[in-house]
């Protein structure tokens, strides 16, 4: 799997802020060769509090799709990410939430969605540990493949 981005982030206000993206996308699991997406959005930092964040974005965006083996497909949508951060323990352990929807304006069963959830927490001498669950659902997936991707996953990084 394959992906890259590139994002164009303007600040409105303290708590309002707009972009715009444009990215590719491959996956061979699900049969495609390149998912190619440009997007405008406006958002918004809903909490802003010590211990605990909360942000939403609206936006438009165009998504073309080409499949190793089906036929390929090109939509206009709407995209709603939730993003969100809870400090736990004294600010010790962070608990995440990320959500990227990516609905499909002429066929709702086609749309995408991505949930992320997990807990940062440090190790020792500046490393930091990481538990995630994903569930990616691609409702345009290529014929034949699974439409639903759940992954768990441990990472050890660093701070500085």
């Amino acid at each position: 799997m394959a992906s890259g981005r590139q994002v164009r982030l303007f600040s409105v206000g303290p708590a309002q802020l707009s972009r715009l993206e444009r990215g590719t996308h491959a996956d061979q699991f699900a049969n495609v060769d390149r998912r190619t997406y440009a997007s405008a959005y406006v958002g918004r930092k809903i909490l802003t509090r010590d211990t605990l964040t909360f942000d939403a974005e609206l936006g438009l965006l165009y998504v073309d799709t080409d499949f190793a083996v089906s036929e390929d497909d090109s939509y206009t949508g709407v995209n709603i990410n939730l993003n969100g951060e809870a400090q736990l323990f004294d600010s010790r352990v962070t608990l995440y939430f990320r959500q990227a929807n990516i609905v499909n304006l002429q066929s709702t069963e086609k749309s995408i969605y991505r949930t992320k959830v997990g807990l940062r927490f440090p190790l020792f001498l500046g490393l930091e540990g990481a538990a995630e669950a994903t569930a990616d659902y691609d409702g345009g997936a290529a014929d034949g493949k699974e439409k639903l991707d759940k992954t768990l996953k441990f990472r050890i990084g660093y701070t500085w």
